[in-house]
């Protein structure tokens, strides 16, 4: 069992690329900068490659009553590329490469799936569970599994940025034994709030670390109602006597464009926070009389 996971959490800014290799090395200088921080784990934001929407002639054009169709005419057909590129990059930096949301069609369903891509080639899938408006807009599918997953000895788990707003899920990790809970967002000014206070909420409430990576900048389209996203990297922790921290902020990054937020998180002081600390919401939960009240309704 490991006591410490070296992560780095990205922020990272929409560009407009005209190629697929555009992107690649965009994304490639992220995970060589984290492995070169000697982390673990890198945690890449939800709809990581919105911007290779404008390999398509027509991006300029699209408004919102097409966009639908146009994330499925563009991303789709990029989509085991993209599997293809994340999984080298984890193989050939070493490198836990965690989240990386991709939107995509399979079987005429879409789908908003992050991803745990391990440098042994081995690839996880998690797909978004709950839908903002503007998912349901383009019409994405929610999905109904939730899984649990190890870095390095250490378990992890892994919400879609509106997920993390839903204390249930968390809960279902805790109980998993999930330690770290990596969260990739899109969001604008409003909703970064939403999910600053969702995870440190949920990081107090199952006294675990929780990471939040996020893309940030303006996409352009549709073009009569822009994608427009903001926020920051941070780390969420417990409150107590152990971690010393007042506010529950480990880290947060202060960088005003893109870049990666570096964290060691100690797993050993968790566990003692677990164990000794002086509030102990884990073991002082109460899930019979929850039942109950709820069985009343």
């Amino acid at each position: 069992m490991n006591n410490k996971l070296n992560v780095s959490i990205a922020v990272f800014r929409i560009r407009h690329y005209s190629a697929f290799h555009e992107f690649a090395a965009h994304v490639e200088g992220f995970v060589a900068e984290a492995a070169n921080a000697g982390s673990q784990a890198v945690l890449l934001p939800e709809f990581l490659p919105m911007g290779l929407l404008w390999t398509d002639a027509d991006a300029a054009n699209v408004d919102n009553a097409g966009v639908a169709a146009f994330y499925r005419k563009v991303l789709t057909p990029l989509f085991d590329e993209f599997k293809a590129l994340m999984s080298a990059l984890a193989g050939q930096y070493d490198i836990h490469i965690v989240g990386a949301t991709y939107w995509h069609e399979e079987q005429g369903v879409g789908v908003n799936s992050a991803f745990v891509f391990a440098p042994d080639g081995t690839e996880l899938r998690q797909d978004k569970l709950h839908m903002t408006r503007g998912e349901k807009a383009i019409r994405t599918t929610p999905g109904d599994s939730l899984l649990a997953f190890e870095i390095d000895g250490v378990k992890c788990g892994l919400l879609v940025c509106y997920d993390v707003q839903f204390p249930e899920l968390t809960q279902y990790l805790a109980a998993q034994g999930i330690e770290v809970l990596f969260v990739p967002s899109l969001t604008d000014q409003r909703g970064t709030w939403r999910v600053w206070h969702s995870a440190h909420a949920r990081a107090l409430e199952n006294q675990m670390f929780v990471c939040v990576s996020t893309l940030v900048g303006n996409l352009g389209i549709p073009r009569d109602y822009p994608v427009s996203c903001s926020g920051q990297a941070f780390v969420a922790c417990p409150i107590d006597n152990r971690f010393k921290i007042e506010d529950g902020t480990l880290a947060r990054s202060d960088f005003a464009d893109e870049g990666l937020l570096h964290a060691s998180l100690d797993l050993e002081t968790l566990r003692m926070s677990r164990e000794k600390g002086e509030v102990r919401q884990l073991t002082d939960r109460r899930p019979e009389l929850y039942r109950k009240l709820f069985a009343t309704l």
